[in-house]
């Protein structure tokens, strides 16, 4: 494949195969026009002939091997191609695997990096000149980070066999390339080529096949593929491992850790061991993956401490869910965890077990078994070879699962693989590459005694085909170490030679310093490259193709987005506590439920500050017991009555906490839940001043709430502005999400704000309380000063403000500071929000006297949008059916008009020819020299792999191009060599044959459904029109005068900045859970309710608190 540019009359690239082209340029679609830039671009699918003096000229001398889709970065649209590969690995006569050396991105609409070579800085090489001639400065190629990741030797795809299928699924001699039934989970370029495939799935069959068979849809995947040719006994074998890493939960080390809301795990990882001869053909799949709890670590630390951040009641659906998925994949699971019960791990191994345990879904022992089994203590006195001792834990599942056999002669079945091993340890790398390896090993002993190649008292373990295994599992575990931690794996000297010497532990030393510079200092830009990669940055978009159907579907899409998107509410309770260090268990219902049952939230965040002392031993050695403490408390008083909160996620950071609770019957609408954290204390070292911060998603409305501790002091101003800015732009969550990407923001803590007067002046408007002292203190209230200015949280209101000053009280007391230092009163604990469907409902401090400030809560009804996916997706395909019957000319010729076949029916009866390896025919009868156009690929054991006999025709090489435009390489005509490939047009493999008889009775295994790759499609029925789901309204609650702090009319803020934003609710009102005011209220009602009762003094003989007329209503009951 070699690719060309037509500058005239319009821009144009065109990927030139064998017999056809694929034209694909850049255009602005009329609907992007009002609505922002949407990158969108045509293709046309042509024969090789129709590019004839259409002014096209080979834009590289490197042959292109793939097309791997489209990118848009910085409003530039890029073609991704592979420009360098190698053959590594041929599992099975016809199949062959490459590894991508370099890959090229070429732009659709800026000519800058035209005909240039890139360097490995990413700019572009310029031509020699005269050392006196002003050489001109191109920009750094914009690809450039993609580039040298996709080209750093983990990524590998084919172009015969679909490489993201397992063996036992794709069929052994069926080597289809249709894209129709890959796994998504592994095609690595799947958000760079989603709207090509999502295009062609609605093209007629031969368009289908002429994509499938020119190789113009690449699947890549990311991991390890590698064969290796050696002898059992006297019978020549090759032995392949063809490994992929899941894209789902993507990330390095400590950037992707647990599982996700969607119940993907990081570095999940299957790998299939496949062993060919002339004979038999035989493979075993593995699996491994993080536990799928919510848990993290902090990269920052020696020995990053394990955190779980979400309870056990939270995390049990997600962590069924992933099992589910992998037992309606592959069968039972079998868990071997290798965690150590000792140090860090001992928590996360037990809830491990917990969560099997007391799982409802899962049955222990008969959908899932579970060993445990201590790596380190194992292997403790004996070394590494007493890893040995997982097989006989391990040997029924093994037998009962078995593995996947086919008589190559007889062209059948003999027996699948009905069961899975899934192994971890913590980071799933090492530990766990040696485990899988000698599970594997069991496997392929337990093959070859079945099938008489040895003996079963035959010692194997110095044979050549066993070190072969051996060093075909080291190379895996290096590359997917690569690829996680950025160096090879630990523990690979035992796995290549059955020992462990000095050199390689002192190998073992290096590499783990290096990993822990990696981590600190790498990481972050990797991840970024990844997300860019998988289009997961913040308003990253996938570029659209754009035809005429497709544009008015999304137009129309737009107009009924009512039809599959309804809106609700939400109650939300946030609170802010700076606690002092307090450890004292007290009651917490005047804080979180401060009007009993006539207000319970949906959600609550609370934010502590000072949870542990603030002096130098406790911030450099922090103790989260604390933080443990504050969570049970919560949780304590949340449960006491009949509703059940759950905690989704603790975020904490020295002495700064943050939790997240949510009724048990909304957690089924909260996803992505992330958490960061920001240091400003002692220039950014210290965790005394800073902020953590957590974000979700409800339904497709996104929040985040930031719980911070700013600069102390009256004078230091200037500082907490620094440390908001800091803050600001030093908290970002995964795919380099930033603050003020959310739907709704909340800013809570201890801000430190004091009010510009003196201690006198301010006790003193405390004391005579004259009609408006609340307001003149507001107006010298710093807070409000600089918000108003527009220095600080621009954008974000406050309700309005009519509690007690919150700082600074006599522990115990309701006194106001009577120490030497007697600290001015002031409003130092503030909840601010910015968002356009919130509605403040209340705002009002808490009567608790635990420590010297005051704990402050706001409740908000919080619009959200959801949308119905199914609903949506009928929606589409009724409006594409509606399109083609209302335009009969148009869609009838849509096929035509973008993709000039020009096929007869020999010629498509001619493609429907299935493709046959001749049984005399082995892999291992191949010439290793027959591919001259690639060297061998030689592995780090030093053994090069097999390479097929078939050769591939190479075009010739022009000379080296200039920079100047060229206009004389014409394209050259089809030639009779060109022959394309034919795969076959079945996938189905034969019906499960018996196996032979091992030595041990397997016992009846379950039932299990044929993967859906090879379930027979039904056609899509189109579904009649309908509206969204409509839920019955539920009648509304007798409207009665709303309790003292609470309205359900908008509080009106008055220190917002001087850019606020507009509030207006969006959302329906009829929510049974709210208490309506009647209609004759208003805010200002509300206000003179709390106006009314009698404010504090700064004298131990205060009123009472306002909250304090709570008493008159009749609690619930505690269960």
């Amino acid at each position: 494949m070699n690719i060309y540019l037509a500058e005239k009359p319009e821009r144009r690239i065109a990927l030139v195969s064998k017999q056809y082209a694929l034209i694909i340029k850049a255009v602005v679609p009329e609907y992007s026009q009002n609505n922002g830039f949407k990158p969108s671009c045509a293709i046309e699918l042509v024969r090789k002939e129709a590019l004839s003096n259409q002014g096209f000229s080979r834009l590289t001398s490197n042959e292109i091997s793939g097309f791997i889709g489209l990118i848009e970065i910085d409003k530039l649209i890029f073609v991704g191609t592979i420009s360098g590969s190698a053959k590594v690995a041929a599992p099975i006569p016809g199949e062959t695997v490459r590894k991508i050396s370099s890959v090229e991105f070429f732009c659709l609409n800026d000519p800058t990096w035209d005909y240039f070579d890139i360097d490995s800085n990413g700019y572009p090489i310029l031509p020699d000149r005269d050392s006196n001639d002003i050489q001109p400065t191109l920009p750094r190629h914009p690809c450039f980070e993609i580039r040298k990741l996709l080209s750093n030797g983990s990524f590998f795809y084919s172009s015969d066999f679909d490489l993201t299928s397992i063996l036992q699924n794709r069929g052994v001699g069926a080597h289809s390339l249709s894209t129709d039934n890959f796994e998504q989970e592994y095609m690595w370029n799947s958000f760079m080529m989603g709207e090509i495939i999502t295009y062609k799935d609605r093209l007629d069959s031969e368009a289908k096949q002429v994509l499938d068979d020119e190789g113009f849809l690449t699947t890549v995947i990311r991991g390890f593929a590698e064969t290796f040719v050696t002898h059992v006994k006297n019978v020549k074998v090759a032995m392949t491992v063809i490994s992929k890493q899941s894209w789902k939960r993507a990330g390095t080390r400590f950037n992707a850790r647990g599982v996700d809301d969607e119940a993907n795990v990081a570095n999940f990882v299957e790998t299939e061991y496949i062993m060919y001869c002339s004979n038999y053909c035989y493979a075993f799949v593995e699996i491994r993956g993080s536990i799928p709890v919510f848990w993290e670590q902090d990269t920052s630390l020696i020995n990053p401490k394990v955190q779980i951040t979400r309870s056990m009641e939270a995390t049990q659906p997600i962590f069924d869910k992933h099992f589910e998925k992998l037992i309606k994949r592959y069968g039972p699971v079998h868990v071997v965890n290798l965690l150590s019960t000792k140090s860090s791990e001992i928590e996360l191994s037990r809830r491990y077990y917990d969560q099997i345990r007391k799982s409802t879904k899962l049955k222990l022992n008969s959908d899932i078994f579970y060993t445990a089994f201590d790596f380190h203590k194992e292997t403790a006195q004996e070394g590494f070879s007493a890893v040995s001792r997982v097989v006989p834990l391990i040997l029924d599942s093994l037998l009962v699962s078995g593995y996947f056999a086919y008589d190559c002669k007889a062209k059948k079945i003999i027996s699948e693989q009905h069961g899975i091993f899934r192994t971890n340890c913590l980071d799933c790398l090492d530990r766990t590459n040696l485990v899988q390896q000698v599970i594997s090993f069991a496997a392929f002993k337990t093959f070859l005694e079945d099938f008489h190649f040895i003996d079963k008292n035959d010692f194997v373990d110095d044979t050549d085909f066993a070190l072969k295994h051996n060093a075909l599992w080291a190379d895996h575990g290096d590359m997917v170490s690569q690829i996680y931690t950025g160096t090879n794996a630990l523990k690979s000297s035992f796995s290549r030679k059955g020992k462990m010497s000095f050199a390689g532990a002192l190998s073992d030393a290096t590499k783990s310093v290096s990993r822990m510079y990696i981590n600190n200092f790498m990481d972050k830009g990797k991840q970024q490259n990844i997300d860019m990669l998988l289009g997961r940055l913040p308003n990253q978009q996938a570029v659209q193709l754009h035809d005429p159907v497709n544009e008015y579907v999304t137009s129309q899409l737009e107009l009924r987005s009512d039809s599959y998107t309804s809106r609700s509410t939400i109650n939300v309770l946030l609170g802010t506590y700076n606690v002092n260090g307090a450890t004292r268990k007290v009651d917490l219902s005047k804080w979180l439920f401060p009007i009993g049952d006539k207000f319970k939230p949906d959600i609550v965040v609370l934010g502590l500050q000072e949870v542990i002392e603030l002096t130098a031993g406790s911030i450099l050695n922090a103790d989260y017991s604390k933080g443990s403490f504050w969570e049970n408390m919560v949780s304590d008083c949340l449960n006491q009555y009949d509703d059940k909160y759950l905690l989704l996620r603790v975020e904490q950071m020295s002495s700064l906490i943050i939790l997240f609770f949510v009724r048990s019957d909304k957690t089924r609408h909260i996803t992505r839940v992330e958490g960061s954290t920001k240091k400003t204390g002692f220039g950014g070292m210290a965790g005394n001043k800073g902020a953590v911060a957590i974000r979700f998603e409800y339904d497709s409305t996104s929040f985040c709430f930031i719980n911070t501790h700013l600069s102390a002091g009256v004078m230091n101003v200037e500082d907490r502005k620094g440390d908001y800015e800091s803050i600001q732009n030093g908290i970002l969550f995964s795919r380099s999400r930033s603050i003020p990407q959310h739907d709704n923001i909340f800013w809570l803590g201890d801000t430190n704000y004091r009010i510009n007067l003196t201690n006198e002046q301010v006790r003193k408007e405390l004391t005579v309380k004259d009609d408006g002292y609340i307001d003149r203190l507001l107006s010298h209230d710093q807070l409000t000063l600089e918000m108003k200015a527009g220095n600080i949280f621009k954008g974000f209101r406050e309700p309005s403000l009519k509690f007690r000053r919150t700082y600074k009280y006599d522990n115990g007391t309701d006194n106001y500071d009577s120490s030497e230092k007697a600290r001015t009163p002031s409003w130092t604990d503030r909840i601010l929000y910015k968002g356009t469907n919130l509605q403040p409902l209340a705002y009002s401090d808490a009567p608790l006297l635990l420590s010297d400030h005051r704990p402050v809560f706001a409740a908000y009804r919080a619009g959200v949008i959801t949308i119905d996916e199914p609903m949506r997706v009928e929606l589409t395909k009724k409006l594409y059916s509606d399109y083609k019957i209302s335009h009969p000319n148009e869609t009838s010729s849509l096929n035509a008009q973008l993709i000039n076949l020009g096929l007869d029916d020999s010629e498509l009866m001619g493609r429907n020819k299935p493709a046959t390896v001749p049984s005399d025919v082995s892999l291992l009868d191949m010439n290793p020299k027959a591919e001259t156009s690639q060297p061998l690929s030689v592995s780090n054991s030093g053994i090069s792999s097999p390479t097929s006999s078939l050769s591939r025709s190479n075009s010739q090489i022009s000379a080296p191009l200039q920079p100047k435009r060229a206009t004389s390489n014409i394209i050259p005509s089809s030639g009779s060599n060109n022959v394309s490939r034919v795969p076959s047009t079945s996938s189905l493999k034969p019906a499960l044959r018996p196996p032979p008889p091992p030595a041990y009775i397997k016992p009846p295994l379950p039932s299990r459904a044929l993967p859906t790759s090879q379930q027979a499609a039904a056609p899509n029925a189109i579904a009649p029109e309908s509206g969204p789901a409509v839920s019955t309204p539920v009648e509304p609650p007798k409207q009665t005068s709303p309790p003292p702090g609470f309205t359900s009319s908008i509080l009106t803020p008055k220190n917002s900045s001087v850019s606020p934003t507009p509030v207006t609710s969006k959302v329906p009102q009829n929510k049974p859970q709210v208490v309506d005011s009647p209609s004759s209220s208003s805010p200002s009602d509300t206000v003179e309710t709390k106006s009314q009762t009698k404010l504090e003094t700064p004298s131990a003989t205060v009123t009472p608190h306002v909250n304090k007329s709570m008493s008159s209503w009749e609690p619930l009951t505690p269960k």
